[in-house]
């Protein structure tokens, strides 16, 4: 009889153990590697670093956290920024997705990775100006995306006029400028105050999702030059010759304007309101308010602009 209890015994320490270790081990966990089970927008179960948060951004993303302070920045791995103190630069150097915080003082931010490569700069509470060249100045890479995190604030400024240390260059040309494909979204605000040139300049491909967006720049206010396309958000542009400018006049499908869905946007300038190379679309869907010197529109190609969406105002 005795040894029956000593059976029993063993066997609930067993299960107890059992139950144990089911609920440590449970799907999507690995306790060795520091994982916790989440859940993704569409109710599957993903894992994430224990203890890394949860918001707009893949939860399987490692995103680094950046906070500058003047002269100055905290949190960048080894390998990932480089100072540049003969610059005042702050130069990302690999693909990744890097949130800011902070000010950069009299200073310069840029991207420059390889041509494969992506970055995603997360805008949370980020103010960056420069007194002789662009605040944020994207040199290399495939494509830069701009996450303007939730109910943030965030301002890009420069000065006049800009020093160039290679007397052959003129570039970067505007308060944001971009040499690659740039992105910008996000439900934050972004106050991009070009006084050199232009405000917002993009070599190739710019598209605007969504965000509260204030651009001023004394030449053109906000320029892609193989296209712009804004799908929503709500923008104000103020200031330049013209407000929205794309160029490219011989790649095909190229040298467009395309505002879209539920895009807001506000535009007073001295010339044109809207110039493109080859093609200009307007939806029924977006609000395009114009007060300009010159034309609402001046595009010798396609035109295609729904009565309703644009207003001008001269």
């Amino acid at each position: 009889m005795k040894n029956i209890y000593l059976k029993i015994a063993a066997a609930i320490l067993l299960a107890a153990m059992l139950m144990l270790c089911l609920a440590a081990c449970k799907p999507g966990s690995d306790p060795e590697k520091g994982t916790e089970a989440v859940t993704d927008e569409n109710g599957e179960i993903v894992t994430k670093p224990e203890g890394q948060e949860t918001g707009t951004t893949d939860p399987t993303v490692n995103t680094v956290k950046l906070k500058f302070s003047g002269s100055s920045v905290e949190g960048a791995p080894e390998g990932s920024v480089i100072v540049d103190a003969a610059a005042h630069a702050f130069v990302i150097v690999k693909e990744g997705t890097y949130e800011l915080t902070g000010d950069i003082s009299n200073g310069q931010l840029q991207v420059k990775v390889a041509d494969t490569e992506k970055v995603t700069l997360i805008f949370n509470g980020f103010t960056a100006s420069n007194a002789t060249s662009a605040p944020l100045y994207i040199v290399s890479g495939d494509k830069v995306t701009i996450d303007l995190a939730d109910g943030s604030t965030n301002r890009l400024s420069d000065s006049t006029p800009y020093v160039y240390p290679d007397p052959t260059t003129d570039k970067p040309n505007a308060c944001l400028y971009s040499a690659i494909d740039l992105k910008i979204k996000g439900h934050g605000s972004l106050k991009v105050e070009g006084v050199y040139n232009n405000g917002i300049g993009v070599k190739k491909d710019l598209e605007i999702k969504n965000g509260n967006i204030t651009v001023t720049g004394p030449n053109n206010i906000i320029k892609g030059g193989n296209s712009v396309t804004i799908s929503g958000g709500n923008l104000t542009l103020s200031g330049g010759e013209d407000g929205i400018k794309s160029d490219e006049e011989t790649k095909q499908g190229k040298g467009f304007i395309l505002i879209t869905e539920d895009a807001v946007v506000s535009i007073n300038c001295s010339d044109d309101a809207i110039q493109a190379a080859q093609a200009v679309t307007i939806d029924p869907t977006a609000k395009v308010t114009v007060n300009c010197g010159g034309d609402a529109i001046n595009c010798p190609g396609i035109i295609n602009v729904d009565e309703n969406a644009l207003i001008t105002n001269k």
